[in-house]
């Protein structure tokens, strides 16, 4: 079985473009939900561009915040 990579760039990507669209429908600034979750509005632009991984605790309070579901976030094919 050939080893996979850990990282799942696509994935991180696709779920950084639902976090900006939810965000975007609640009418929210980046500094708002930032603010918000009391992190630098420069985590919430890397976690929307896809550069960083963000943790599951982040994924669970950016759906209550956005009033969506967790699972949500992960609506989107593989390529």
């Amino acid at each position: 079985m050939a080893k996979t990579n850990t990282r799942d760039e696509y994935g991180i990507k696709e779920f950084g473009k639902k976090l900006r669209q939810f965000r975007m429908e609640n009418n929210m600034t980046i500094e708002e939900l930032a603010n918000t979750l009391d992190i630098h509005t420069s985590q919430v632009g890397r976690i929307e561009r896809g550069e960083i991984n963000t943790s599951i605790s982040f994924v669970f309070l950016f759906a209550r915040i956005l009033k969506v579901k967790p699972s949500a976030f992960f609506d989107f094919d593989f390529e």
